[in-house]
């Protein structure tokens, strides 16, 4: 599986404010604590570091070297350095034994992979019995694609081509990465043998505006125009306990 990594993915591409709420939202469905953590598609570590204080041992794994080179460099010399371990590894092939790990996480990854019905199979298999994916994936009906546009070879901006992601043949056409509507990402989720237990959306964190326009994204969370919402966070179960 090849994971074509847009600049700052699974890093702080949305800010310190997208990473803090995107946590959040999760947290709000599990708590994150327990004894092993995966976090898959790792990037530089932005998130794994915020969570890896609720774990006894965490791994880490991406297919890009500069970034994992990045997070190690990270926690070299701290108190993660022997608890975190950082892995050139693919989604679709977790060198782990099956029924390892209490939660695995996955930001903003799955729009990237090949397969992602491959990834989370591999998710499943090695999450102990009881334990929980949780995952952020772009929402199709937020009315523009967050990667750019490809116009040609050309990335353009997000704002040449509104409304892009609600075309589906037009957007497989003029993007390089996914979007999900909850029922499908429902779908893949069942399908592998997950049981979904919460869906959330979220409204883009709007980092470096005006702290009302902040406000507005966050009120409008709690409004059925969330189903707007740039992203999907959600929290699925491996049955069994």
């Amino acid at each position: 599986m090849t994971v074509d990594h847009a600049p700052g993915n699974a890093s702080s591409a949305f800010g310190s404010r997208g990473v803090t709420r995107r946590i959040g939202a999760l947290a709000r469905h599990l708590p994150f604590h327990g004894d092993r953590l995966l976090d898959v598609g790792c990037g530089d570590g932005t998130y794994t570091v915020e969570l890896a204080g609720g774990y006894v041992r965490v791994d880490a794994v991406d297919l890009e070297p500069d970034r994992l080179n990045a997070f190690a460099r990270r926690i070299a010399g701290t108190a993660l350095e022997d608890r975190v371990g950082v892995h050139k590894m693919s989604a679709d092939g977790l060198a782990f034994e099956a029924n390892t790990f209490d939660r695995v996480t996955a930001f903003d990854l799955f729009e990237h992979v090949d397969d992602p019905e491959a990834g989370l199979r591999e998710v499943r298999r090695v999450l102990r019995p009881g334990g929980a994916l949780s995952l952020t994936a772009p929402n199709r009906w937020f009315p523009f694609e967050t990667h750019g546009v490809l116009w040609g070879r050309r990335r353009r901006s997000t704002l040449t081509a509104p409304f892009l992601p609600w075309i589906r043949p037009l957007h497989e056409r003029m993007s390089d990465t996914r979007a999900f509507t909850t029922q499908q990402m429902g779908r893949l989720l069942r399908g592998v043998g997950l049981r979904v237990c919460a869906i959330d959306y979220l409204m883009p964190p709007l980092e470096r505006r005006p702290a009302g326009l902040q406000t507005l994204s966050d009120t409008m969370e709690e409004t059925p125009l969330r189903v707007f919402g740039m992203a999907m966070a959600v929290t699925a179960v491996k049955p069994g306990r």
